[in-house]
């Protein structure tokens, strides 16, 4: 991904987008240094043990290519707060 869009606060944005944009209700908020993405993801419904353990670790190892923190808010919808300094 970093390849692709870069490893900064814009590149972080459109790989998510990238990547998560088939979810249903898709979306992603902008506030301030963070980025909130939230999505109906089916892993839950159908892996729920996974959605504990599995997609949190995901989205830290993801966030550590960006150098960000990330936080998840919710889990229905999926969301997360991915957080770092902008450039």
């Amino acid at each position: 991904m970093i390849e692709k869009f870069g490893d900064d606060f814009e590149g972080l944005k459109k790989s998510l987008e990238y990547l998560f944009s088939w979810e249903k209700d898709f979306k992603l908020e902008i506030e301030e240094n963070s980025i909130i993405s939230s999505g109906l993801c089916p892993v839950k419904r159908f892996y729920p043990k996974y959605c504990e353990k599995g997609c949190v670790a995901f989205a830290e190892k993801f966030a550590e290519h960006f150098k960000a923190k990330v936080e998840r808010i919710a889990t229905e919808p999926c969301t997360f707060r991915f957080t770092l300094e902008r450039a």
